[in-house]
């Protein structure tokens, strides 16, 4: 049995708490967070102890693993704080604010002989191991580039500030949005990005971080993605992926349209089962115990970081 804490119990915690409920071999040892009601009011439901202070656990509790949910600025120091305890850690995606963060956590996961994974959710849905699944199988042929349109209300009153300045948030719509499509396209294509160029402002507010987004990234087999991000339409979430055989599109996760060359379209639904928070925490487990894992490592997660860095720093 694995004694996990998360650190940071907001709207993810809660989530990844009700996953390791349904885990075995995981055991929930403590909770963190600053507020500390609702951190006291969890840690009674779940008959555990809680801290308003992280720092404070390692000499208190021994724990073979911790979640990180902090915000983005935070998860560098947090992670090299709880590798050098001897804790192992999962830090939700992004990674850190920076390439120069990761590589930090990276050095100390190496130098203390601990996991360090990243919590980059989009591989344990359905709909993406399915389109990863039919692109392995090579009906569609050679990949030659794939869309992603995604918009969202993107500054709505419940979003937590800090994710409003760049500073603790290292960005807006492409940090947080640009995160998970860097990471489903590159899972599902088994690829990663070179290069790329974009476009991005914001228009709506004072806010310093961007809230509509275009770029473009080049893949290292030369194929390409094309994204856009709106924080200001209405809700759309549509991905094609294009091969010389054919294309396969996903609409919110769900509805396939599968249309393979000199073949009559296919259109189907994947009902998404709502446990791949589950699945992404069992790999985790998978990988605290030395079984075979397909959860992201530290230089994966630094990867994505760095395809981020290209958006912002290529701007045209």
């Amino acid at each position: 049995m694995k004694k996990i804490g998360i650190i940071g119990t907001g709207t993810i915690g809660v989530l990844q708490m009700k996953a390791l409920d349904n885990i075995d071999g995981f055991e929930i040892g403590c909770l963190c967070d600053l507020n500390e009601e609702s951190v006291k009011a969890l840690s009674e439901q779940m008959g555990v102890p809680y801290f308003l202070n992280y720092k404070e656990i390692p000499e208190k509790i021994k724990l073979d693993a911790v979640i990180i949910n902090l915000p983005h600025f935070l998860h560098c120091e947090a992670t090299v704080f709880f590798l050098d305890a001897g804790v192992n850690v999962f830090v939700e995606k992004p990674m850190a604010n920076t390439v120069a963060e990761c590589d930090r956590m990276i050095e100390a996961a190496e130098k203390n002989g601990r996991i360090l994974a990243v919590g980059h959710i989009q591989r344990y849905y359905e709909a993406n191991r399915k389109i990863h699944d039919l692109i392995k199988s090579g009906i569609l042929g050679k990949f030659c580039m794939s869309t992603e349109q995604r918009s969202v209300f993107y500054f709505n009153d419940k979003r937590p500030r800090w994710f409003l300045d760049k500073n603790k948030a290292g960005g807006g719509i492409v940090m947080n949005y640009g995160a998970h499509a860097l990471d489903k396209h590159s899972y599902i294509l088994g690829e990663r990005v070179v290069e790329a160029i974009s476009c991005y402002g914001n228009l709506l507010n004072d806010f310093n971080v961007e809230g509509h987004a275009q770029f473009m990234a080049k893949f290292e087999n030369g194929g390409s993605m094309a994204v856009t991000f709106s924080a200001c339409s209405p809700a759309i979430y549509d991905d094609v992926y294009y091969f010389t055989k054919g294309a396969v599109r996903c609409v919110n996760n769900s509805t396939f349209e599968l249309n393979i060359t000199g073949q009559p379209k296919e259109v189907f639904e994947i009902k998404d089962d709502g446990k791949a928070m589950e699945r992404e925490l069992s790999d985790f487990l998978n990988l605290l115990e030395g079984r075979p894992s397909e959860i992201p490592d530290g230089i994966y997660g630094r990867e994505i970081i760095s395809a981020i860095e290209k958006v912002f720093n290529n701007k045209f």
